[in-house]
C-alpha cells in the first residue's frame, strides 16, 4: 500500500509540474522592424511646375504694318515748271454739290435751283474778286455746310485737271468774309495732288485757328499756301461754317 501511495504521490507531483510549465508565459519574440525603403526621387520631373516656354515656337519677327494706307509721295521727275504762271487759268473743273435753298424755310430743298451757282468759269476766268464785289456778284460761287453730300463728307471740293504734270509751288484761293450776311472764310482748306487722278497725296492745309479767323471782315481775301510738289490733278477741300464764297483759283 505504501508503494502504491508513493507512486501516486510522484504522479501528482509530476502532473503539477507539467501544469506549471504550461502557464509560464512564452517570451515574446520581438518583431523585426523592416526599415522603410525610401522612394527614389524622379530627377526627370522638373521642380518648377510653371508651364515652360516653348522655345521651339517660331518668333514673329515681321515688321508691323504701317497704319497709314497712303503711299509715300514721290515727285514726278518729268514734271514741267509753271514758270510763275497760273496754270489753272481757263481750265474746266469739277465741284461738289452746291446748296439749293428754299425761299420758304431757308433750308435745303432739292426742288429749288442752286443758290449762287458756279457756271464752271468763276474760279478760272482770270478775274480775282475785290472788296467791291458783294456776295451776290457773279464772280462768286458758294458751298454750304448743310448740303446733304457735304454734311456727310464734311467738306466741299474743287477738282481740276491741269493737262500735264507741273512743279507746283503755290495755290491761291480767293474767299469772301461778310459775317453780317452769314459768310465766313472757310475754317480749313486742304490741298491734294495726284499724277493719275486716282492716287491722291495731301500737300498741306490752311487752318483758320491761326490764319483765317483773324482776317478783316466785309472783304475779299486771297488764301495762299506754298508747296514743293508735283501733280497733274489738284483737289481743294473746303470746310466751312455755313456759307463759303469762293472766287479765283490760281496754281503756280
Amino acid at each position: 500500500m505504501k508503494k502504491i501511495a508513493f507512486i501516486l504521490a510522484l504522479v501528482m507531483v509530476f502532473a503539477v509540474a507539467l501544469v506549471a510549465c504550461d502557464e509560464t508565459p512564452a517570451e515574446s519574440t520581438p518583431a523585426e522592424s523592416t526599415p522603410a525603403e525610401s522612394t527614389p526621387v524622379d530627377e526627370s520631373t522638373p521642380v518648377d511646375e510653371s508651364t515652360p516656354v516653348d522655345e521651339s515656337a517660331p518668333v514673329d519677327e515681321s515688321t508691323p504694318a504701317d497704319e497709314s494706307d497712303e503711299p509715300a509721295f514721290e515727285k514726278n521727275p518729268d514734271a514741267v515748271s509753271t514758270e510763275g504762271n497760273n496754270v489753272a487759268a481757263g481750265k474746266t473743273y469739277e465741284i461738289s454739290e452746291q446748296f439749293r435753298m428754299s425761299t420758304e424755310n431757308w433750308g435745303w430743298d432739292e426742288n429749288y435751283p442752286v443758290s449762287y451757282p458756279d457756271e464752271n468759269y468763276e474760279l478760272t476766268d482770270g478775274y480775282v474778286p475785290t472788296n467791291d464785289d458783294a456776295y451776290n456778284a457773279a464772280c462768286w460761287m458758294a458751298f454750304h455746310q448743310n448740303t446733304p453730300a457735304q454734311s456727310e463728307r464734311g467738306y466741299g471740293f474743287i477738282k481740276i485737271d491741269l493737262g500735264e504734270s507741273y512743279v507746283i509751288s503755290s495755290i491761291t484761293l480767293t474767299s469772301l468774309k461778310d459775317t453780317a450776311s452769314g459768310i465766313t472764310c472757310p475754317y480749313k482748306v486742304e490741298y491734294l495732288v495726284s499724277e493719275d487722278g486716282e492716287n491722291w497725296y495731301s500737300a498741306g492745309t490752311l487752318d483758320s485757328t491761326a490764319d483765317l479767323d483773324g482776317l478783316a471782315d466785309n472783304a475779299a481775301h486771297t488764301l495762299t499756301a506754298e508747296f514743293d510738289v508735283t501733280g497733274r490733278y489738284v483737289e481743294i477741300r473746303v470746310t466751312s461754317y455755313g456759307w463759303a464764297f469762293l472766287g479765283e483759283l490760281e496754281i503756280k
